[in-house]
């Protein structure tokens, strides 16, 4: 398997991977508008075919969100997402923690939180923090 990494994508290719993990698609210009202010994507890909992604928001300070884990099912077990967070990790803790403090969250797919915890991430709730929580706004139909 002859995987490539870039660090851009198109929202074509973005919404193209969304509908192979059973995700809805966005509007290409919403995507896009996401894509552009991301603060690091990498993507995997196959003969040009993206097959892996995960998108990194941050406020350059000491938040940051790792949104849009992605492998496409038929790539899924390979250990193509754990190279893709691992990149991602690398990137935050070489460009933005620097030996600084910072908290990095993540909301896992129901079933997959046992992939994050092997990065050190933990569950809430728990003793110490409350449920994370999210709101939709104008929802999928």
């Amino acid at each position: 398997m002859n995987i490539q990494f870039k660090n851009t994508v198109t929202a074509e290719e973005y919404n193209k991977l969304r509908k192979e993990v059973g995700w809805h698609p966005l509007e290409n210009h919403q995507a896009e508008r996401g894509l552009n202010n991301s603060y690091y994507i990498i993507a995997a890909s196959i003969k040009n075919c993206i097959i892996g992604f995960v998108r990194v928001i941050s406020d350059g300070g000491y938040m940051a969100l790792i949104v849009d884990v992605m492998v496409s099912p038929k790539y899924q077990g390979k250990g193509i997402g754990s190279i893709l967070m691992k990149n991602a990790m690398n990137y935050i803790k070489t460009n933005l923690a620097d030996g600084l403090t910072v908290m990095i969250n993540i909301m896992a797919v129901q079933g997959k939180e046992n992939f994050y915890k092997k990065f050190g991430f933990i569950e809430r709730p728990n003793n110490m923090d409350g449920a994370g929580m999210h709101l939709w706004l104008n929802p999928f139909n």
